[in-house]
C-alpha cells in the first residue's frame, strides 16, 4: 500500500493536490519526496524548487557551484538550463548529467520508468523556471472550480462559501438535486483539458480517483497532499 501510495502522490501532485489548493508543488517536488532529500535540498525547496538530492550534488559539481550559489540563482527564478549556459555548459550535457543522477538513484520501490521517461524529467527539471509551480496550480484550481460550480448549478462565489463553511462539493451538489458521478465527471474533464504540457499522462480511473476526493473535500488546501494531510 505505501508504495501505491507514493506512485500516486508522484503522479497526482501537479493535479489533484493543485486542485485541492495545495499550491507551487511541481513534479521534481513529488521525486524528491520519492527520493529523500538533504539540507541542501530543503534550501532548493525554499528557492522555489525541490529537486532530488542524488541530482542538486551532480549539478553543483557540473556547474562548478555550491549551495548558497545554487539557491542564489533560484531565488532569482534563473533555470539550471540558463545557469548552466551562463557557465558555457550545454543543455544536452546538464540533461545527461541529471538522468544520470536519476537512474542511478532510483529508489528500490519506484516504478520503473523507461530511459525515455527519465530524460523527458531530466528536460523538465534542467528547464524549470522557479516560481512557475504556482501559477500553473492557480490555473488548475480555477478550471477545476469553475467546472464544480457549473456542474451543481451554483456561482463561483456560492461554492466558494459552501467550502468555506465545511461543505464539500458532493454535498452541496446533493443539496441541488445533482448528483456526486455528475460532479466527478466535470472534474474528470476539467482535469484532461488542463492537464500542463510536463505532466505524467494519468489513466481514466486514476482521473476519477483524484476528482473524487477533490468533490469529497470540504476544506480547499485541506485534501489529499493539501496542507497538513500528511500529518494523518
Amino acid at each position: 500500500m505505501k508504495t501505491r501510495s507514493r506512485k500516486i502522490t508522484s503522479l497526482l501532485l501537479a493535479g489533484s493536490i493543485l486542485a485541492t489548493g495545495a499550491a507551487g508543488i511541481g513534479m521534481s517536488s513529488a521525486m524528491a519526496h520519492d527520493n529523500g532529500g538533504t539540507q541542501g535540498a530543503a534550501r532548493q525547496a525554499r528557492a522555489g524548487h525541490q529537486m532530488p538530492a542524488a541530482v542538486a550534488t551532480a549539478v553543483k559539481s557540473l556547474l562548478g557551484v555550491d549551495d548558497a550559489a545554487l539557491a542564489a540563482a533560484r531565488q532569482a527564478g534563473t533555470s539550471l538550463t540558463a545557469l548552466a549556459q551562463q557557465k558555457g555548459i550545454a543543455r544536452d550535457t546538464l540533461v545527461t548529467t541529471i538522468f544520470n543522477a536519476l537512474k542511478a538513484n532510483r529508489p528500490a520501490n519506484a516504478p520503473a520508468r523507461t530511459d525515455a521517461q527519465i530524460t523527458a524529467k531530466a528536460g523538465h527539471i534542467a528547464d524549470h523556471v522557479p516560481g512557475q509551480g504556482g501559477r500553473r496550480a492557480d490555473g488548475v484550481r480555477t478550471a477545476v472550480e469553475g467546472a464544480i460550480a457549473q456542474a451543481i448549478g451554483v456561482s463561483a462565489d456560492e461554492l466558494k462559501a459552501a467550502r468555506q463553511a465545511g461543505t464539500s462539493p458532493a454535498t452541496l451538489a446533493q443539496q441541488k438535486g445533482v448528483s456526486r458521478d455528475t460532479v466527478v465527471t466535470a472534474v474528470v474533464a476539467a482535469l484532461k483539458a488542463n492537464k500542463p504540457a510536463d505532466a505524467p499522462d494519468l489513466t481514466d480511473a486514476q482521473l476519477t480517483e483524484m476528482a473524487g476526493r477533490v468533490v469529497d473535500n470540504a476544506r480547499p488546501g485541506h485534501g489529499p497532499g493539501g496542507h497538513g494531510s500528511h500529518r494523518r
